[in-house]
């Protein structure tokens, strides 16, 4: 079903033209073209209480004023489990196939796929995986190789490596993006190292997840640094054709951001100069939202390393496609205190000594998301770093994780970091952040993946490498669930149990021998192993132990349930790992609404990149105040290019029914959905500027 809905034109915010829903459309398909443009003629003819035009009809002709009933039903929010709420499906989805070499080639340094993210690639509203090999293979001789699995739907995939043509691509991630409006994924393929006049790369996509590299895209060649860590899609000069930022140098080189033009065929133009005083930075990690609430999309940085310009962070503030960085006047350059895990007076509560904004210590930044945290309708920051409690002074002031509040339009947008005041638990090996509401019960709560390095000098389970999962409380502050999720099984194995064979005693219990100083089970292949274990590439089984160490991470609804599934690149902890599936056994409890944006690919971008969707419940939010729910279309987030599902999903928890949905396009044009257009635990597509349909 087909439904055509009110819509403000940008000449128009703040007008309802109707309230209600125009009736036809049914089952005939959308409206035509030439339907939606006397749409928008006569949403402008209306604003003239004297326009002469006879042939224009009153609304009180075409809209149906009253309100449609509401189409669902409130009930208690299901509360998340004790434990064991995610499932490991990972070898039952067919993801794991050639995720790591066995045995290794030699060289290998690295033997994994673990950068990874979600993207719809063969258009089929199913969410497919693309996995990367890491950059220290590329180095050692080992090319860089790219795994590709389509969706089948019922929580399972197939191989397309080969056939999608970029298995071999020499590139290190990829950024998902429609540049030629023609309804498909294409590809961004960043390069982020030096190899042999190897440059970054675009290809366009057949429509069946078949790619094909375009020459001389404009975004390599020997002006543009081979450093590109991170890339975001986006229409920055509101053309309707997706342009494309590049944050380059990563943790091992520092190099100028990149801005570039996109041209409709998949070919782009350098427009760098609209980064204004644009330095060399190490651009770890990068995420596009709106947090001044204007209408387009600004860039977010996280920066590497507190040796380079102090570690400060970027935020690109986008002015008419003229970008300036004010990330120190909105407080996220750095923070005034340092680190909160040392005990030592003044260390993360009093500013750092003789410094002022600007001045301060900044972060070993990896990770970065955006959402609203307190649904006030102002877009907050997930920061995630590695920040080092002692050593020199650098060290110990540099800035831990954050958790940024937006203090809106009476604070100038300034953010407020409110990590330990909502109990955000410290760990030094923060890497890969993301904003998701795992259970639906309308607030976002955070994951995060953490690596060992640093692991040993801490006792508790939250300073480990365990996936870290952070559920948001009533009272605004976060638990810790990660360890109980099902997501880790720290106990779920035991290595100390191994029998140590360094002294020369090559007395092992029967089936066993003595491989790598312990007594292990020897295998060619996984079927010699017991779950939860696999074959190392040097001949024996090694316990795979979920989910320490995890390297990207993303979230997408992969069977369309209502709930979002977790992916996790399995960073190689030695002689190889694959990657990580878990199912979400809790969300799809609660109640919840999905919505798909489709742009016209004249006026908007096909992806709808930039679109805003806001529900609202009237007088139930802080202080009597209305409570709101944004979500935003967006390209990728963090580190390489972790990227989730396009399609936005809410939970509503124990929300009532009489919410409005509001739909703002980058043009500015919005769409005004009035209580009960919108149907409870199922998915719509909304179509630009304002036919929604409920999805099969």
């Amino acid at each position: 079903m087909k439904l055509r809905l009110t819509r403000l034109t940008s000449a128009a915010i703040g007008l309802v033209v109707g309230s209600g829903i125009l009736a036809a459309c049914g089952d005939d398909g959308p409206a035509a073209a030439d339907d939606v443009a006397d749409s928008v003629a006569d949403a402008g003819d209306d604003l003239d209480a004297s326009d002469p035009d006879a042939s224009d009809p009153p609304d009180s002709a075409i809209v149906d004023t009253t309100p449609a009933a509401p189409s669902c039903t409130p009930r208690a929010t299901t509360a998340v489990p004790a434990a064991n709420f995610f499932s490991d499906i990972s070898d039952a989805s067919g993801i794991r196939v050639g995720n790591y070499l066995n045995p290794a080639p030699a060289g290998i340094v690295i033997n994994d796929h673990s950068r990874l993210a979600f993207g719809d690639l063969n258009g089929d509203r199913l969410d497919d995986i693309v996995m990367h090999s890491l950059f220290p293979n590329a180095q050692a001789g080992v090319p860089f190789e790219h795994l590709v699995f389509l969706n089948n739907g019922d929580g399972t995939y197939r191989d397309h490596s080969t056939a999608s043509g970029l298995r071999d691509s020499q590139t290190a991630f990829f950024a998902f993006g429609d540049v030629d409006n023609d309804g498909d994924q294409d590809i961004f393929a960043g390069l982020d190292i030096q190899l042999g006049g190897a440059q970054s790369q675009v290809w366009l996509n057949d429509g069946n997840a078949v790619f094909t590299q375009v020459p001389n895209a404009g975004v390599g060649g020997v002006t543009i640094p081979a450093a590109a860590a991170n890339a975001i899609f986006f229409d920055y000069d509101g053309d309707a054709l997706l342009d494309l930022f590049v944050g380059n140098g990563q943790t091992s080189a520092s190099a100028p951001d990149w801005m570039f033009k996109g041209n409709g065929d998949g070919t782009f133009t350098d427009v760098r100069e609209l980064l204004q005083n644009n330095g060399a930075a190490p651009s770890n990690g990068s995420v596009g939202c709106d947090y001044d609430n204007d209408g387009d999309l600004d860039l977010f940085i996280s920066t590497y390393g507190v040796s380079v310009q102090l570690g400060a962070n970027i935020l690109w503030e986008n002015n008419f496609g003229v970008f300036t960085n004010v990330a120190v006047a909105r407080g996220f350059a750095s923070l005034p205190g340092g680190n909160p895990w040392i005990a030592s007076t003044g260390f993360g509560e009093d500013p750092e000594p003789g410094k002022g904004p600007g001045e301060y210590i900044g972060s070993n930044g990896f990770g970065i998301d955006c959402g609203d945290i307190n649904n006030d309708g102002l877009m907050d920051v997930y920061l995630t770093t590695i920040s080092h409690p002692g050593g020199n002074y650098t060290r110990m002031w540099s800035d831990a994780t954050q958790v940024l509040i937006n203090g809106g339009p009476d604070a100038g947008f300034a953010f407020t970091d409110e990590a330990r005041t909502r109990s955000y638990p410290y760990n030094e090996g923060d890497v890969d952040g993301a904003m998701v509401d795992f259970d639906n019960d309308g607030w976002l709560d955070l994951s995060v993946s953490r690596d060992n390095k640093y692991e040993s000098g801490y006792d508790t389970l939250d300073q480990k490498a365990w996936f870290g999962l952070m559920h948001q409380q009533a009272d605004g502050s976060f638990k810790s669930v990660g360890p109980e999720s099902g997501i880790n099984e720290p106990d779920a194995v035991n290595i100390a149990s191994l029998i140590d064979c360094t002294d020369g005693n090559t007395t092992c219990p029967d089936g066993e021998a003595c491989l790598a100083n312990r007594c292990r089970i020897p295998c060619s292949d996984d079927t010699a192993c017991t779950s939860p274990e696999i074959c190392d590439s040097r001949g024996f089984c090694k316990i795979l132990a979920t989910m320490r160490k995890a390297q990207n991470h993303a979230w997408s609804d992969i069977d369309r349930d209502g709930d979002m599934d977790l992916l996790v690149g399995g960073r190689d902890t030695g002689g190889g790992r694959p990657n990580f599936l878990f199912r979400n056994d809790i969300g799809q409890d609660n109640r919840w609404i999905g919505i798909h944006l489709v742009g016209d690919g004249q006026t908007i971008n096909r992806d709808a990149i930039g679109a805003r969707v806001t529900l609202t419940f009237a007088g139930v939010g802080t202080a009597g105040g209305d409570e709101h729910l944004i979500r935003e279309v967006r390209s990728s987030r963090g580190m390489y290019n972790s990227a989730d599902m396009r399609t936005l999903l809410f939970g509503l928890g124990d929300r009532a029914c009489d919410y409005t949905a509001t739909v703002r396009w980058p043009d500015g044009t919005t769409v005004e959905l009035p209580a009960g257009a919108l149907t409870d635990e199922r998915y719509h597509t909304l179509t630009y500027p304002d036919v929604v349909s409920v999805d099969e």
